[in-house]
C-alpha cells in the first residue's frame, strides 16, 4: 500500500482514512489488492517515508493508524495494537512514548488500541544522541495487527538536523496608480543544517487590485479564488546548503487594477523533501520556468514568512443606507427596520487584520427603542459581529434591548457595489412622534486602514417610520446628496455625541426636521471608533442573537430589509 511521502501529505491522509473508521460505510481508500470486498477489515497505517529530527529535539513523527472494510459490514477488529521499532536509531536517537496508549521498552514503542480503533496521535518522540552529527539517521518501523483484521506495516527514514529556509524581506511601494507594476523579488535562505532537496514558496495577494502578469512561469501555479484574490504557488528542485541564499531568476510581477486602495502580497517559503506531495491546486503557467540563482546579500525575515504592503493613490466612497420603520399590523407598537451602508468604490476595501472597515452609529427617532437583533439564516460570512450597545462616548457593551442608539460594525473586506444591511427589532411608544427621524451615521473603524473617503455628503442617511413625510415607504431610505438629519434626532439623553471625534458634531437635543451638515464625516481613517475595539472584541464572542447581517451584491438604488 501506498504510503504518506512527507509530514504534510501524511496530515491529509489522516484526514482521510478518518472517514473510513466506521465500518460498514463506503471507504474512500481502497487496497489494489482487494478485487473482491474484503472477508475482514483491514488496518492502514499513515506515516511520512521521510522526516527531519531537528537539534536538539525531541521530535514527534505524526503517525498514526485506522481500520476499513470496502462496505463489506464486516465485524470490527479487536485487539488492535501498534508497535513501532525505533532500533534502526541505535546510538543515534532515543525514543519515548508520548501518549497514555503508549509504553516505551528501549527502542520499541508499544500502543494498545482504547477500543476507538484508531490513532493514537503522536505516539512516539525522538530526540538525537549528544554528539549526533546532522545527516545521520535511520529507519523506525511501524506494524499495526489486530484480531479479525489484516495488519499492515510501514516505515520512516530519520535524519538528524534538518534543512531550513528564511525568507528575504519585500520592500513595499506607496503611490501606487492604476496600470502601475509592481516587482516581487523573492529570496530564500538556508539556516539549517543539511542541504534542501526542494524548495517550495508560496504568494497570496490577500485582497482584490493585483493582478499577477507575465511571467508565469511552469513551474508555478496561479490560483484565482472566490473571494477575487490570488494564491502563486511555485516549486524549486534545488540542494541549497547551509548558510546559501538564492532568489527567483526572473521575479514575478502585479498589475494595479483599479480596485487597488491597502493592498498587501504575503508570501512564504518551505524545504521539503523532494517526494514531497506539489500543490495541485490552480493553473500552471505557460511561460518559461525560473530558477533559484545563487544570491548574497540582502535583508532577511526572521523565519519562513513575510509581507510586503502596496498602497494605491485610490478611494473606497462608503455611503449610508437609511430605512423606514415598519409597524407591526397586529401591535403597531412593534416593528423591524433595516439600514446599512453600501461602498460605491472604485476600490475595494479590504483589512488584512479582519477589524471593521467602519462603524454605522445609529440613533432611532425619538419614543424608539431596539428589542432583538438576530442573525440572518444565511448571514455574510465576512460580517464582524453584532450591533453593539452605545453607552457613551468611547463605551459600548454587547447588544442589550431597551435603547436607541447602537454601533455596528463593517465586515473587514467590502467589494465595489457591495455593502451591508443590518435589521432591528423595535418597540414604539404609543406617543411617539409620527415624524420623528433618526439617523444612520457612519463612523471609521478602528486605525489600521485609510479609505480616503472625501465625499461625506452621503456618509448620514435617515430612519423614518413607513409612510411618514419624507420616508420612502415600505423600503429603506437611500442618502443622496446628504442627510436632512443633523446626527441626533434620538432621545436626549442618548444623541449626544456618536462615538466621533475629529468631526464637528452637531449639538444634542434637536429633533424632527432641524437641518444641519454638521451630522456628516468623511471616513478619513481617523481614530473615531477606534476606542470602542474592546468592546467590539467582546460583542463578537458571543452566540446570542446577531444583528440580521447580509452581504449586498452589486448593490444599486435603495437597500432593502434582508
Amino acid at each position: 500500500m501506498a504510503r504518506s511521502s512527507s509530514p504534510k501529505s501524511s496530515t491529509a491522509r489522516t484526514a482521510a482514512a478518518g472517514a473510513v473508521l466506521a465500518l460498514g460505510a463506503v471507504a474512500t481508500v481502497a487496497p489494489a489488492a482487494f478485487a473482491e470486498p474484503p472477508t475482514q477489515a483491514y488496518a492502514v497505517i499513515n506515516a511520512p517515508a521521510q522526516a527531519y529530527i531537528p537539534a536538539g529535539g525531541p521530535f514527534a513523527p505524526n503517525v498514526s493508524y485506522s481500520f476499513a472494510d470496502e462496505g463489506a459490514e464486516v465485524p470490527l477488529p479487536e485487539n488492535a495494537k501498534l508497535v513501532i521499532d525505533a532500533s534502526g536509531l541505535k546510538g543515534i536517537a532515543t525514543v519515548q512514548a508520548n501518549n497514555e496508549q503508549c509504553t516505551a521498552s528501549g527502542l520499541v514503542v508499544t500502543c494498545e488500541d482504547n477500543g476507538n480503533l484508531h490513532g493514537p496521535f503522536e505516539p512516539y518522540t525522538v530526540t538525537p544522541e549528544a554528539g549526533a552529527k546532522p545527516g545521520t539517521g535511520g529507519t523506525v518501523k511501524y506494524e499495526v495487527t489486530a484480531d479479525k483484521a489484516t495488519s499492515d506495516t510501514a516505515e520512516t527514514k530519520l535524519t538528524v538536523g534538518s534543512p531550513q529556509v528564511a525568507v528575504g524581506k519585500i520592500q513595499g511601494r506607496d503611490g501606487l496608480k492604476t496600470g502601475d507594476t509592481v516587482s516581487l523579488p523573492i529570496s530564500v535562505k538556508n539556516v539549517g543544517n543539511l542541504a534542501t532537496e526542494r524548495v517550495d514558496v508560496w504568494l497570496n495577494t490577500g485582497a482584490p487590485g493585483l493582478e499577477f502578469t507575465s511571467p508565469k512561469p511552469k513551474n508555478c501555479r496561479f490560483n484565482d479564488d472566490w473571494d477575487h484574490n490570488t494564491a502563486v504557488y511555485c516549486s524549486f528542485d534545488v540542494a541549497l546548503e547551509p548558510g546559501k541564499s538564492a532568489t527567483f531568476s526572473t521575479p514575478l510581477r502585479a498589475k494595479v487594477t483599479d480596485q487597488a486602495l491597502a493592498n498587501w502580497v504575503k508570501y512564504s517559503a518551505k524545504a521539503v523533501s523532494a517526494d514531497e506531495s506539489r500543490d495541485p491546486n490552480g493553473e500552471v503557467g505557460t511561460d518559461a520556468a525560473i530558477t533559484l540563482r545563487p544570491f548574497t546579500g540582502g535583508e532577511f525575515e526572521q523565519g519562513a514568512e513575510g509581507m510586503a504592503t502596496y498602497n494605491a493613490d485610490n478611494h473606497a466612497d462608503f455611503a449610508a443606507r437609511g430605512g423606514a420603520i415598519k409597524r407591526d399590523k397586529k401591535d403597531p407598537t412593534t416593528g423591524s427596520v433595516a439600514f446599512g451602508l453600501v461602498n460605491n468604490g472604485p476600490a475595494a476595501a479590504y483589512r488584512h487584520d479582519g477589524k471593521p472597515l467602519v462603524y454605522v452609529d445609529v440613533t432611532l427617532p425619538e419614543g424608539v427603542t431596539a428589542t432583538w437583533n438576530r442573525v440572518d439564516e444565511e448571514p455574510d460570512e465576512d460580517a464582524t459581529g453584532e450591533c453593539l450597545t452605545y453607552v457613551s462616548e468611547g463605551q459600548t457593551k454587547p447588544f442589550e434591548g431597551g435603547h436607541s442608539r447602537y454601533l455596528c460594525p463593517e465586515a473587514s473586506t467590502e467589494l465595489p457595489g457591495s455593502g451591508q444591511t443590518y435589521s432591528l427589532g423595535v418597540k414604539i411608544a404609543k406617543d411617539a412622534p409620527k415624524d420623528a427621524k433618526g439617523t444612520v451615521k457612519l463612523v471609521p473603524g478602528p486605525a489600521g486602514l485609510d479609505l480616503r473617503d472625501t465625499n461625506t455628503a452621503n456618509d448620514t442617511a435617515a430612519i423614518t417610520f413607513e409612510g411618514a413625510s419624507g420616508s420612502t415607504g415600505g423600503g429603506d431610505s437611500d442618502s443622496t446628496g446628504g442627510s436632512d438629519e443633523n446626527g441626533s434626532g434620538g432621545d436626549s439623553k442618548d444623541k449626544d455625541d456618536a462615538g466621533t471625534t475629529g468631526g464637528s458634531d452637531s449639538a444634542g437635543g434637536s429633533t424632527g426636521d432641524d437641518s444641519s451638515d454638521g451630522g456628516s464625516m468623511a471616513l478619513t481613517g481617523a481614530a473615531g471608533i477606534s476606542l470602542i475595539g474592546g468592546g467590539a472584541a467582546l460583542a463578537l464572542g458571543l452566540g446570542a442573537g446577531a444583528v440580521v447581517l447580509s452581504r449586498r451584491r452589486a448593490t444599486t438604488g435603495a437597500s432593502t430589509s434582508a
